[in-house]
């Protein structure tokens, strides 16, 4: 059997296990079975695109406690979309249960800006229902342990799942890997409905395990205890921004390759040891955060939307997966809230220029920044195309004009059934809504170049 592993160690483990994203594996099959399966594929553990989850699993199940695991409940045979992507794992023995969350799907970026601005959202609300009617589904009994756990937006489907399930009572632990946070509307609603008293039974059970340098666990606000979250050792290099949000690299290590003559990073089947804190840029990111959230609700909602649908535009998709879609409302908050804001963060505070400095190089000079240093946006460019889109609209506007006159112009007896009266009117819409878009990017044009002008006095005057 080997040593026995915690449910938090055990968890990571599962949370790694779902991105394999493997669609052919079966209801019944053990984990060890399944890695025998991939053992030779391309993908897997033929050296591909998943080989650093697969060596990971592949050597955390020589632990038999995780190689005899039996996969159940897939979500998309239950008919579940791709996003809720869950499955269950469970003993032989059949004691022990843990339901496990996959972090981002595709199209669930914008759903993540959701859950930081609302009481809920559409995956969270899918996630709740799956866990559910697992549980009808296996009747789950108290006799079982049952884990929740996630990794990323999974991590806060767990959370989510352990604070609004009617079966609350069955769950004995949820492990959130990375998971992000909620609104104050989420908080606050929770709080209403079970008291404070209720609210801390459902939050006494929620873990938090953090890479150190993560910068999603970070986001929205916490309701994990400050004294259930470890911070837990990720080596990356530098210059790979996106393993510091990799759940693979809490196993992994950086070794010198002296055939390869570089360093390399090899994965391990157990976890890193605990930091006791956060690193660099997890400090970083926690302030901003806290900054983004001092934001009016409605502000940091277009913020969080146009930052979740970038991520998502990354991923070649251009809306999110119920459907949402940014507004030119979302991107004047990010430009005239969030911009300003990050820029300030990393230039003024304190937790920004340590990060700058540990990401950038010692020498970089951050305390000592120049009186003549501005930031490099051409506003008279802006100001100059705010005035031809300005002018642009003016002429779109007498163009209007001219087409309804002669619209009307088109005698009575052959208004009714016309097809040439009816498009001239048809035209006449079409154009003016054209000459409002205009007008309004004008508008978006002059707020940028007058935000921005006002960040063109010396960095000190800001400081004062």
């Amino acid at each position: 059997m080997g040593e026995r592993l915690s449910d938090a160690e055990i968890s990571m483990v599962l949370d790694t296990f779902m991105y394999f994203d493997y669609k052919e594996m079966q209801d019944g099959a053990t984990l060890n079975e399944v890695l025998s399966e991939l053992k030779s594929h391309p993908d897997y553990g033929g050296g591909g695109i998943h080989y650093g989850e697969y060596t990971v699993l592949e050597k955390a199940a020589l632990n038999e406690e995780i190689g005899n695991l039996v996969i159940g409940c897939e979500s998309t045979g239950m008919g579940y979309d791709s996003g809720t992507a869950a499955c269950t794992f469970r003993t032989p023995e059949g004691d022990r249960v843990y339901v496990a969350y996959r972090g981002t799907g595709d199209g669930e970026w914008p759903d993540n800006g959701i859950g930081m601005t609302s009481v809920s959202s559409a995956q969270q609300e899918n996630a709740l229902s799956y866990f559910e009617e697992v549980v009808e589904a296996l009747e789950i009994g108290g006799s079982q342990r049952v884990v929740v756990t996630g990794h990323s937006k999974g991590g806060n489907k767990a959370q989510f799942v352990t604070m609004e399930s009617e079966y609350h009572g069955l769950i004995d632990a949820c492990y959130s890997v990375d998971g992000q946070g909620f609104s104050e509307q989420a908080i606050e609603e929770w709080k209403d409905r079970y008291g404070e008293e209720g609210y801390e039974r459902r939050r006494e059970k929620l873990y938090g395990l953090h890479g150190e340098n993560d910068y999603v666990s970070v986001l929205g606000n916490s309701i994990i205890r400050t004294d259930h979250i470890r911070y837990i050792r990720t080596p990356a290099k530098k210059n790979d921004f996106a393993a510091y949000h990799d759940i693979k690299y809490m196993f992994a290590t950086l070794a010198y390759d002296a055939g390869a003559g570089c360093v390399v990073t090899v994965f391990n089947g157990r976890k890193n040891e605990d930091t006791g804190k956060q690193g660099v840029l997890g400090r970083y990111a926690s302030c901003l955060s806290a900054e983004v959230m001092n934001l009016l609700p409605e502000k940091r909602d277009g913020c969080a939307a146009v930052l979740m649908q970038m991520m998502e535009a990354s991923k070649g998709e251009k809306k999110g997966i119920n459907g949402e879609k940014l507004t030119l409302s979302d991107i004047g908050d990010f430009t005239f809230q969030g911009l300003p804001l990050v820029t300030k963060s990393l230039l003024l505070e304190e937790e920004g220029n340590r990060f700058l400095k540990s990401f950038l190089g010692q020498n970089t000079a951050l305390r000592g920044i120049s009186e003549c240093t501005v930031l490099q946006v051409n506003d008279v460019k802006l100001l100059r195309q705010a005035t031809e889109l300005g002018n642009a609209a003016a002429q779109i506007k007498e163009l209007t004009q001219e087409v309804r006159d002669i619209a009307q112009a088109v005698p009575l007896y052959m208004k009714g059934s016309n097809t040439f009266y009816h498009r001239l009117k048809l035209s006449a819409r079409e154009i003016d809504e054209l000459g409002e878009k205009l007008k309004k990017a004008a508008g978006v044009n002059e707020n940028i170049a007058a935000k921005y002008q006002s960040w063109k006095a010396p960095i000190e005057t800001l400081r004062a």
